[in-house]
């Protein structure tokens, strides 16, 4: 007992003695060190916590034109030259998701374009109503000019995206294209206009209308009531018209600009009016290979291609007299996508010029060689396009079930990169259907959608028509059919 409390002593006299100034260094210095310690362990806990688990940072190299180096390594860019120095470095508080080189402005340069997470909603720049800024990551597009000599400078900065992107490209068919790709996996196209990037529409709405034939009841009632317009015919379809990106009509009866040459069945004319009503309605496209293509001869033929190229309306299925080569299909693009349009007929009423004018009428084939030709047409359009479109006219008159040519047909297509095809000329409905590709994809057939306009009021059947609507989007595997509808309308001028 003694000794334990000689040694209490001892020990107790043995210890150095600390001031109260010095007690209160050691304080501070340990608070120092574990507040900088805290504050690390918590940056690396506030990275890990608010950029989501989802995100995926790439790692790669980009090679500009004059052979420079942009190397994306654990979230950070470095710009090398030919022999590895450092040109250029982005921010440190970037945390750099993503990379890629283009002439997003086609201005003729090239810009690097950075996906990436920074604290804070906006960049250097923030509206004027806002004082402040948010302490926690959100996602942003930047886009740098590359200079010459290796200088890279800002040349525009998002604020907050607005949508969680997993992953962004650059559009294969057009480099000056952004698709941004969202956790849910919605695309957003992104092009620049003015000054910054702009998202545009990624889907195009795609309509189209059955035959519109022109009957002498229609000339003789424009005539008498309408002061020789055709307007009256498409007034309760202009709205639709409208609203689509894309719009498409049968034009079954050719037209003429000789009073003479006018005519109803069976040796169809329609006067330029009709055209100018087509036009006036909106229409985008003009299907013309039909079996009234040739009821006025190369002379219809002319007169026909002539007027849509004048007005701006892609017309389809028949060539000029003038052409010197066989264009078997045409190109137009909406909202980024690039859709061909291929027109066949059956045949043209025992009608054949072709000895004369080759390239006149687009036929469905016949032969193995005929069909074989279609094949590479389409293979070849496919390498231009995003989506093929074929309009067939064919099947049998006023009848509901799918023809044995038909079916025969549709089994060609499907062993094509056709990704719709679109019926006319029995004046009924037929159905509409989803066949198998060979290519494991699927091939939307509208096999007929009956009359669009006609003086063909002899039954329910011939006085009903459909609206072929679907709609195609970019996706981040390429463009696809995203959804399709048809709507029941009434074909009955009188009506």
């Amino acid at each position: 007992m003694n000794n334990k409390l000689s040694y209490k002593v001892i020990m107790k006299n043995n210890m150095p003695k600390i001031t109260t100034s010095k007690w209160l260094l050691l304080l501070i210095a340990a608070a120092i060190y574990i507040t900088t310690n805290i504050t690390t362990v918590k940056a690396a806990a506030s990275e890990n916590e608010e950029i989501p688990g989802w995100v995926s940072f790439q790692e790669k190299e980009l090679k500009t034109s004059d052979k420079k180096v942009f190397e994306l390594s654990d979230k950070h860019v470095i710009y090398k030259d030919g022999k590895g120095k450092t040109l250029w470095e982005s921010k440190e508080d970037y945390l750099v998701q993503d990379e890629f080189i283009t002439d997003i402005d086609r201005n003729g340069d090239e810009e690097l374009i950075l996906l990436l997470w920074k604290k804070g909603r906006y960049g250097k720049d923030k509206p004027f109503w806002v004082k402040g800024d948010e302490d926690s990551f959100s996602q942003h597009i930047g886009i740098y000019d590359i200079g010459s000599e290796g200088k890279v400078s800002a040349k525009w900065f998002a604020s907050d995206i607005g949508r969680q992107v997993t992953r962004m490209k650059l559009m294969e068919k057009d480099n000056a294209i952004l698709l941004t790709e969202d956790i849910d996996e919605n695309c957003t196209l992104w092009m620049w206009e003015s000054f910054g990037l702009k998202n545009i529409n990624n889907e195009v709405k795609f309509i189209a209308f059955g035959d519109n034939i022109i009957h002498e009841e229609i000339y003789q009632y424009a005539a008498r009531k309408e002061k020789g317009s055709y307007d009256y015919l498409y007034k309760l379809f202009k709205k639709e018209i409208e609203e689509a990106d894309i719009a498409a009509i049968a034009a079954e009866t050719i037209l003429v600009d000789k009073t003479s040459a006018v005519s109803g069945y069976p040796s169809f004319g329609s006067p330029l009016a009709v055209g100018e009503a087509i036009k006036n309605a909106g229409f985008d496209i003009a299907v013309c290979a039909n079996n009234h293509a040739l009821d006025k001869g190369i002379y219809g033929i002319d007169v026909t291609t002539d007027f849509y190229k004048e007005n701006k309306i892609t017309c389809v299925g028949i060539q000029n007299s003038s052409d010197k080569e066989f264009k078997p299909y045409e190109l137009i693009s909406r909202n980024g996508i690039r859709f061909a349009l291929f027109s066949y007929t059956y045949g043209t009423n025992d009608i054949d010029v072709s000895d004369k004018y080759p390239y006149a009428v687009h036929y469905l084939p016949r032969t193995n060689a005929e069909k074989k030709k279609v094949i590479g047409d389409i293979e070849k359009a496919k390498k231009e396009a995003d989506f093929i479109v074929v309009f067939v006219h064919w099947g049998d008159e006023y009848s509901k079930d799918i023809s044995k040519e038909q079916k025969e047909m549709a089994e060609l297509f499907s062993k094509t990169e056709a990704d719709v095809i679109i019926g006319t000329h029995p004046h009924v409905v037929q159905k509409t259907e989803l066949i198998d590709k060979e290519d494991g994809g699927k091939l939307l057939v509208y096999y007929s959608l009956g009359n669009f306009r006609a003086d063909q009021g002899k039954d329910k059947a011939t006085k009903t028509g459909e609206e072929a609507i679907f709609y195609v989007a970019h996706t981040y595997d390429g463009v696809r059919l995203k959804k399709w509808e048809t709507k029941e309308l009434n074909s009955y001028w009188k009506e």
